[in-house]
């Protein structure tokens, strides 16, 4: 019988707060079919070190081996591979790679990252950038750029025919009157 002051108190709180805590779930919330809103790993709140698994939160029960080798204990201390303790700080959480990060920032799914945008702003979270109104190169620069284009193939072929001349001999070769006149030509159209 001494407990039962203490029952009659756990059932009015409980009383009190389930309204509260109903009005607060979300119709996505509810669905088993929807994204988790939560990522993996192990957070610190409230002085507790609780496990993050499939959107849900629980206590971390045993020692959990993130994917670097970092090892997070139920009382929130982390060894690393190499024997580093180092305390889980509050609000802060471990991904399942290892890395330290807030919890608040870091760990939400991106789709309960853009359901939160959405429910804040009003607006989808993609955010529209207005098109360029002028060119992207001036038409100065436009037409040195082709001028330079020109010049480039004007000095490929130069070189292909500079290896044919190299190719057919050097000297008073009858084969080499055709190439040399073509180097000539090329020469200058680039001194142009």
């Amino acid at each position: 019988m001494p407990y039962a002051p203490f029952a009659c108190l756990a059932f009015a709180s409980f009383l009190l707060t389930a309204p509260a805590a109903l009005a607060q779930t979300t119709p996505a919330a509810s669905t088993s079919t929807a994204a988790p809103s939560l990522k993996d790993g192990v957070a610190r709140r409230n002085g507790l070190t609780m496990r993050l698994q499939a959107g849900q939160m629980s206590r971390l029960s045993a020692p959990v081996t993130m994917d670097n080798g970092l090892v997070v204990r139920p009382d929130g201390i982390m060894i690393s591979k190499d024997g580093t303790r180092q305390m889980l700080p509050e609000g802060k959480a471990v991904n399942m790679q290892g890395n330290i990060v807030n919890f608040t920032d870091d760990m939400m799914s991106a789709p309960a990252i853009e359901q939160r945008a959405r429910q804040v702003t009003g607006q989808p979270t993609e955010t529209p950038v207005p098109g360029a109104t002028r060119p992207l190169v001036p038409q100065r620069l436009a037409t040195e750029l082709r001028r330079t284009e020109q010049r480039l193939q004007l000095l490929e072929q130069l070189s292909d025919r500079l290896a044919e001349r190299t190719k057919v001999a050097v000297g008073a070769n009858p084969g080499a009157a055709p190439i040399d006149s073509q180097l000539q030509t090329i020469d200058a159209q680039l001194r142009r």
